[in-house]
């Protein structure tokens, strides 16, 4: 049996590694394109059967030949249901709305997004660079961690977390203080 891909070859996953990013990018701000319903069902799965989620992502690897998701709906949805529960967190403790935009802000771009492309960064790179399997005589196809991956890990690890620690703030606020405000 032949190899399918000789390491003389360039091909488009070599020579650029990162050649999804920037399409990636340009549909974060296109709506119509995002799936947001197959998000939602990924977000519910990931709480309550993740290996159901991680079997979808090698169905998806095994079509396109690409693990990272080709939808940014996920990053943004997770964003805005960040948004919304710092929103929440600062109606319950009475802060101005100038703090609150500060705080979505800090939340939003520090925490989860700015902590996610370092941790996703790092563990690419560690993982490409020691992780790997070097087999040198064998017809397999070299096959390297895709950073958009590394970055679908965290916002998938992430969600649960939000879901665990923003869902209880709401329903259990030890303070009742987000309950109190809202009543007249």
């Amino acid at each position: 049996m032949l190899p399918t891909v000789s390491k003389t070859r360039s091909s488009i996953s070599t020579s650029r590694p990162n050649a999804m990013f920037p399409q990636y990018l340009r549909r974060i701000v296109k709506w119509q394109q995002m799936d947001i319903e197959y998000t939602f069902w990924q977000m519910l799965h990931l709480c309550t059967a993740p290996k159901i989620v991680y079997q979808h992502t090698k169905y998806h690897n095994q079509t396109k030949n690409q693990w990272a998701r080709d939808d940014p709906a996920f990053v943004v949805i997770c964003s805005l249901l960040l948004a919304v529960a710092t929103v929440a967190y600062c109606a319950a403790y009475d802060h101005s709305a100038a703090h609150a935009v500060s705080v979505v802000i800090t939340v939003s771009l520090f925490h989860f997004l700015l902590a996610g492309i370092l941790l996703a960064t790092c563990c690419w790179f560690l993982t490409n660079a020691y992780l790997r399997k070097e087999a040198p005589n064998t017809c397999v196809v070299e096959q390297r961690v895709e950073w958009l991956y590394a970055f679908d890990l965290h916002c998938n690890s992430f969600f649960p977390m939000f879901v665990m620690l923003y869902g209880n703030f709401t329903v259990n606020d030890p303070f009742g203080s987000f309950m109190h405000n809202f009543n007249p």
